[in-house]
């Protein structure tokens, strides 16, 4: 309805790296033609350059860059105070936190009287984090808000009361970057498998590492890259001896991240388990397919034999099986590619997402 006044909004994002200021910003840029929108978000934060050419309505508060200034800061009683005033100035009708971060505890309970929505990315914590204070610290604040939104509806029946206030509204598409690149076109490579992102238990890339012998016994001009931050130590055995791995084992800038997916051909997510994987609508942008295995979320972003294809968890044969018969039929290849693009663009869009996501505040405002 066109006369509807606009409810006020305070998108609250203190995280500074990888797909948390992204997928903010993106929906930050949708709601605030939809909302009186107003953004507290980190001094530190990568992408500040990008929130502040293409979203009004910003407040800068200090975070930390590093883990020494992460413990001092909770000493820090001024930049506390400071925090709750500049939220407090706003007056906000709801408060949406689209990432966990570990002040938000106590800014949740700070505006206990003001409605909250708050979007758990992983509302089950992956195998080796459950018992961590981010597993506590998450559990208080989906208690507390109005309203929880999740991306996939395999969780649905973790959250308690979920049948009453949670939403289930998918991850948006990642073209930010793409936009981040002038040369679009894609590189000269041999065959190439990609594993991006972070390197945690959870992700399985011992699996992926066990089943390239496989798939370079049938394509001995297969390449793995093996792209993100993380403690290879525990992969040292494996990655021994191994001919046609390439490893950069560092943080991925945003401005460096589009050069990965255009020089490879396949993205392989072989997670133990998942709530969903911010690398997957990378991909879809760059059109191109993704092996992954049917675990948590991954099954609702993966269509099999569409955009990709499932493999059953934990299944090394299968995984190189997959790798093989999709790294040797470039059709499928383009097809599933084309498939994925469509279904990024048309379905997580962030016009749509974020109409969903005013949706979602709407009703936390009826309900507190």
């Amino acid at each position: 309805m066109s006369g509807e006044k606009k409810i006020k909004v305070a998108l609250v994002y203190l995280g500074r790296k990888g797909g948390g200021p992204v997928y903010s910003l993106e929906i930050a840029k949708q709601l605030q033609h939809k909302a009186d929108l107003a953004c507290v978000i980190s001094a530190q934060v990568d992408n500040l350059a990008s929130w502040q050419k293409d979203v009004k309505g910003i407040t800068l508060v200090k975070t930390y860059t590093n883990f020494l200034e992460f413990s001092l800061s909770f000493l820090d009683l001024p930049r506390f105070l400071a925090l709750r005033r500049k939220i407090k100035e706003l007056n906000p009708d709801v408060l949406y936190f689209p990432f966990f971060h570990f002040y938000l505890p106590l800014i949740s309970w700070w505006f206990k009287g003001i409605p909250q929505v708050y979007t758990a990315h992983d509302p089950v914590l992956h195998s080796g984090e459950k018992s961590s204070l981010t597993s506590v610290l998450q559990n208080k604040l989906i208690q507390k808000s109005q309203r929880v939104i999740i991306l996939s509806s395999a969780f649905k029946k973790d959250i308690p009361k979920s049948a009453d206030r949670v939403d289930v509204i998918p991850h948006g598409i990642f073209d930010y970057y793409l936009e981040q690149v002038q040369d679009q076109s894609e590189k000269p490579h041999p065959p190439t498998l990609l594993f991006f992102g972070r390197i945690v238990d959870y992700k399985g890339l011992d699996l992926l590492l066990k089943a390239f012998p496989i798939v370079q016994k049938a394509l001995p001009q297969a390449c793995l890259l093996i792209a993100g931050s993380g403690n290879l130590e525990p992969y040292q055995n494996l990655l021994k001896g191994q001919k046609g791995i390439i490893l950069e084992n560092k943080w991925i800038d945003d401005q460096n991240v589009a050069g990965y997916f255009l020089q490879s051909d396949i993205l392989v997510c072989p997670y133990r388990d998942a709530s969903q994987s911010g690398a997957i609508p990378v991909a879809y942008v760059f059109k191109m397919p993704v092996i992954a295995t049917r675990v948590g979320g991954l099954i609702e972003q993966v269509e099999d034999q569409k955009t990709g294809i499932l493999v059953e968890g934990g299944n090394v044969e299968k995984i190189a099986q997959a790798c093989i018969r999709l790294l040797q039929n470039e059709d499928q290849r383009k097809r599933f590619g084309q498939a994925g693009y469509q279904k990024a663009t048309t379905q997580w869009s962030w016009e749509g997402i974020s109409d969903q996501v005013l949706t979602s505040l709407k009703k936390a405002m009826r309900n507190s």
